[in-house]
């Protein structure tokens, strides 16, 4: 249970960071952004990247609910990897948790790139997702790239079930 509401809460934050960031950039009528939340904002998702990052996030939940001390071992370090850059955070999964960098790499990604795919599948479909809802009528100016959201809206289908394939397991 502590994976599945860990990984939630990632993925919470990321949606919630990149959403502030987009808001604060209207209001301004500027951009503060990061230069991280800059590359995922404007990173071009395919839909074979987006299935391969999905298909290597459902084996690492899947690997961190059956390894208990992999499962402490991450809750332990959330606190600070959040806080540092994709490139950091990718240095640091390679050198802390090999076994996490083999599933990434054996999906055909780099780790950096692993990370930069996931926040903009979950910044992207969660924006297409909210206009699918009727949330929003229209798009943020800088929340999602015209490409994006071409490609998620004429695959969505497809982009709900990567949603689903990369939400951890019910651990209970």
């Amino acid at each position: 249970m502590r994976v599945r509401e860990t990984l939630s809460a990632f993925a919470s934050v990321a949606i919630l960071s990149l959403a502030t960031a987009t808001m604060g950039a209207q209001g301004t009528g500027g951009s503060s952004d990061s230069a991280d939340v800059t590359e995922v904002r404007n990173y071009a998702l395919t839909l074979d990247k987006a299935q391969k990052a999905a298909t290597a996030m459902q084996s690492i939940n899947q690997m961190i609910v059956a390894n208990p001390s992999l499962n402490a071992a991450l809750d332990a370090s959330s606190g600070t990897t959040g806080k540092e850059t994709i490139t950091q955070q990718a240095q640091y999964i390679d050198s802390k948790y090999p076994q996490i960098s083999t599933v990434i790499h054996a999906n055909g990604l780099e780790t950096r790139e692993f990370i930069v795919i996931t926040g903009a599948i979950i910044n992207d479909v969660g924006f297409v997702g909210m206009k699918e809802q009727g949330i929003i009528s229209s798009y943020p100016p800088n929340s999602i790239t015209p490409a994006n959201a071409t490609l998620i809206e004429g695959n969505w289908a497809a982009f709900q079930s990567i949603a689903a394939k990369m939400t951890p397991p019910n651990s209970n």
